[in-house]
C-alpha cells in the first residue's frame, strides 16, 4: 500500500465558498454582504492510503496518510498557542481545562427532541497537550476547530466572531458547521483559523489566513518522515479526486527524475478504469439499467414495441456500429 499526503494552497472568496466534502459537511449560508469582502487563502492537508494510481479504493484523510492532525497542525504552527472552540458538544465530554462553558438547547437531524448541547472554549499550548484533547475517543468530534493566538491579544476582542463562526451551526444531514464571512473577521484578530473539515474516511485541516502560506518544505519534510508521498492538488483534497492528482504528480515526476526512475505508484492493472467509473456512474442514475436484461424466450415485447423481425437489415439502415466512448447524444437517442 502506497501512503501520501495530499494539499492544496487556494484563494478562498467568503461570499462565495464552494463545497465542503459532499454529503459529509457543508457551510452555513452566507449572509447579505453590501461590500466586497476581502479574498482570503486557504491551505487543505489530507492524506490518503491506495494500492495503485487508480486510487478507486483509497481511504481518504490526514490518519491515512500515517500521520495524525496533532503532527500537521504543530508542523505548520511550531510552538503556537492555540484556542480550540467547540459547539452542538456533549455535556459528559467537555474537558477538564475547558473554559466558558455554555449550556444550551438544540435540536439533532430531522428530529423534534430537544436535546443538550454544550460549547466551550480552551488555550492549548505543546504537542502533548494537543494530543490529550484530540487523541481521546472523540477528540476529532468534540473539537470544531482553532485559532492561532497573536501575542497580546484579549480573547474578548473575536469573541463575537468566534460565535459567528460556529454559532448557528445546524445539525441537518449534511450538517452546516461553519459560517464563512465570519472567517474574514475573526482574522484581524488572529493569526490563522484552523477548521477540521471532513474527508471521507476521516478529517482534513482546513487553515485559513490573510497572506498565503510557503508550506510545501514542511510538508515535504513530513512526508519524507512518514514514508509518504507529498501530492499537490488544484482544489481542496476532499473535493478532489486522486487519481487525477496522482496522474499530474507523474508527469511532474518523469520531468524531474526522467523515465528510469519508476514513479512510486504502481500501475493499475485495468487500462479502462476512468471509462468503467463513468460508466458506473450514468448507470447509478437510473436503477433500471442496473437490472439484468431478458434473454429468455418468455420475455415479451412492452405493449407499445413492435416484436423484433427476423428479417435481415439492409446496409443502408443497419444500426451504427459501436464506439469505445460514450456519445450522450446517441444515449439519448438510443433512450
Amino acid at each position: 500500500m502506497v501512503r501520501a499526503v495530499g494539499f492544496s494552497n487556494t484563494e478562498f472568496n467568503p461570499t462565495k465558498p464552494g463545497r465542503l466534502c459532499r454529503g459529509r459537511e457543508r457551510w452555513i449560508e452566507p449572509w447579505p454582504t453590501e461590500g466586497e469582502p476581502p479574498t482570503l487563502h486557504r491551505l487543505v492537508v489530507s492524506g490518503a492510503t491506495f494500492k495503485d494510481d487508480s486510487a478507486r479504493e483509497a481511504l481518504r484523510g490526514v490518519i491515512h496518510a500515517g500521520t495524525d492532525m496533532v503532527t500537521v497542525m504543530s508542523t505548520l504552527f511550531p510552538r503556537k498557542k492555540f484556542l480550540a472552540f467547540a459547539e452542538d458538544g456533549h455535556p459528559a465530554d467537555i474537558p477538564e481545562d475547558a473554559e466558558g462553558v455554555e449550556l444550551y438547547e438544540t435540536y439533532r437531524a430531522a428530529g423534534r427532541e430537544r436535546l443538550i448541547g454544550v460549547r466551550w472554549l480552551q488555550e492549548v499550548q505543546g504537542v502533548h497537550n494537543l494530543r490529550v484533547l484530540l487523541e481521546s475517543e472523540t477528540g476529532l468530534e468534540r473539537v470544531r476547530g482553532f485559532v492561532v493566538l497573536k501575542n497580546g491579544v484579549d480573547r474578548e476582542a473575536f469573541q463575537e466572531q468566534l460565535f459567528l463562526l460556529v454559532g448557528m451551526s445546524t445539525l441537518d444531514s449534511p450538517p452546516a458547521h461553519y459560517q464563512p464571512l465570519a472567517i474574514a473577521e475573526l482574522l484581524e484578530h488572529v493569526e490563522a483559523v484552523l477548521l477540521l473539515h471532513r474527508d471521507k474516511h476521516g478529517h482534513a485541516l482546513g487553515v485559513y489566513t490573510l497572506e498565503p502560506m510557503d508550506v510545501e518544505p514542511k510538508l515535504k519534510k513530513l512526508a519524507e518522515r512518514k514514508k509518504a508521498l507529498l501530492i499537490p492538488f488544484a482544489i481542496p483534497p476532499m473535493l478532489a479526486r486522486w487519481d487525477r492528482a496522482l496522474a499530474e504528480a507523474k508527469v511532474t515526476w518523469v520531468a524531474e527524475h526522467g523515465e528510469d526512475v519508476p514513479f512510486p505508484v504502481p500501475e493499475s492493472d485495468s487500462p479502462y478504469r476512468l471509462d468503467r467509473r463513468r460508466d458506473r456512474r450514468r448507470r447509478g442514475r437510473n436503477d433500471d439499467e442496473d437490472k439484468p436484461e431478458e434473454t429468455t424466450a418468455e420475455a415479451a415485447p412492452a405493449v407499445d414495441e413492435a416484436p423484433v423481425s427476423a428479417t435481415v437489415v439492409e446496409p443502408e439502415t443497419a444500426a451504427p456500429a459501436e464506439v469505445d466512448e460514450f456519445d450522450d447524444a446517441l444515449l439519448v437517442a438510443e433512450d
